[in-house]
């Protein structure tokens, strides 16, 4: 019995490391790692970029004689006083302020007034009008910037996690959705693949040598293998990109959500690699590959069903529950719906061992369907032909 298992892992080991093999000395491999690599980068390093400039000071300028605006201006921006209207204008045009004001409620700017610094000015000009008007009343200088000085807000956050919550959040979605592309290319790739190689012949001298089930459980290791590469590739430079522009700002948790969304993304790859290749064993030219992955592409679709609803907080929790314990749907909800929140362990455990459960009811299924259509050729091959003919 070892020997014979033993003999099975050898069979395995070649078929997968064929598959690996293609898969490394495809240039389309490569490119489609550099694309998105290079895409992430360019994200994150705009969003650093943008992100600084937001968070810059921003400066005004104010002439001579409006001591009033200038005191109403300084809790909100850094103030700089001009002589005159001259040199006001000249740092405007230098770009030493970001607006100048000048008397008479003018404000000058190099192109365009910002709404947020619009504001601002506007309630400094509104404040020291008040308190022109306070002193006319008699009010001593004092007295009547007191009267507009107003108190400290007291803060209390009720959640202090939330932007490491919703930043967990967004980064377990993003994976997501590359895994999920990712997952749907390779899919095309596997089915086009069987179909070659049942059209060429070629799937009939390989069994030959070695049985449909060791093709199909060598494709699915070589195959995920291969993927795994291109997966931890993507996600060291994500993460070290995200972390290197300071678009992360938890990155020890960001890390932990990839760890744990690689997780789940196993089983889920396995699961669908199967749909897959069994869907590619049952046509026998290329061009039919597209008519019978369409079902497989439809659950893969559904799969991104729950990380939508955990990323924009569904109010429906046990949609949301049910959604990530159905295997087929969880590996991309489970993730996404742990980086949100607390997640009972027995929902996770159950959701897992259903995952396990389904891949190893559809490999054995599937096994009999991709041994049943490799040798049945004409068209596209009914499912209930193939199951038949794999039972003799």
């Amino acid at each position: 019995m070892s020997r014979g298992w033993n003999t099975d892992l050898a069979l395995i080991r070649v078929v997968a490391a064929r598959e690996i093999t293609g898969q490394l000395r495809s240039k389309a491999f490569w490119a489609s790692l550099l694309v998105t690599a290079a895409m992430l980068c360019l994200s994150f390093s705009l969003s650093g970029v943008l992100g600084d400039g937001d968070d810059g000071p921003v400066t005004v300028g104010v002439t001579d004689g409006r001591s009033t605006v200038t005191e109403a201006l300084r809790s909100e921006a850094t103030v700089k006083e001009y002589p005159d209207v001259g040199s006001a204008r000249a740092a405007v045009r230098e770009e030493a302020v970001d607006a100048a004001v000048l008397p008479a409620g003018e404000v000058i700017v190099l192109r365009e007034l910002p709404e947020a610094l619009a504001r601002t000015i506007q309630q400094a000009e509104r404040t020291a009008d008040h308190v022109e008007r306070l002193r006319e009343l008699g009010a001593t200088p004092g007295e009547a910037e007191r009267a507009f000085v107003s108190r400290g807000l007291s803060v209390t956050a009720l959640d202090e996690d939330a932007a490491e919550v919703q930043e967990r959040t967004m980064t377990a979605g993003l994976g997501v959705f590359l895994l999920f592309v990712l997952m749907l290319i390779s899919g095309l790739g596997i089915a086009q693949g069987v179909a070659e190689e049942k059209s060429s012949r070629i799937v009939e001298v390989l069994l030959a040598k070695v049985q449909a089930w060791h093709l199909l459980a060598g494709k699915i290791v070589g195959l995920g293998a291969a993927a795994l590469v291109q997966i931890l590739l993507m996600m060291t430079v994500a993460l070290g990109g995200a972390i290197s522009f300071g678009v992360l700002h938890a990155p020890l948790d960001a890390i932990g959500t990839a760890a744990n969304l690689l997780l789940w993304f196993v089983p889920g790859y396995v699961l669908f690699v199967t749909l897959y290749a069994v869907a590619g064993a049952l046509v026998s030219r290329q061009e039919d590959v597209s008519h019978v992955i369409g079902p497989v592409n439809m659950l893969q679709m559904l799969s991104l069903v729950g990380p939508v609803l955990a990323v924009q907080g569904s109010s429906d929790e046990s949609l949301l529950t049910v959604v990530s314990m159905v295997p087929g749907l969880s590996w991309a909800a489970m993730p996404v719906r742990m980086a949100a929140g607390d997640v009972p362990w027995w929902q996770v455990s159950v959701a897992f061992v259903l995952m396990l459960l389904a891949i190893a009811g559809l490999v054995r299924v599937g096994g009999r369907v991709y041994r049943g259509g490799l040798l049945r050729y004409g068209g596209i091959v009914r499912l209930r032909e193939v199951l038949r003919s794999a039972s003799y």
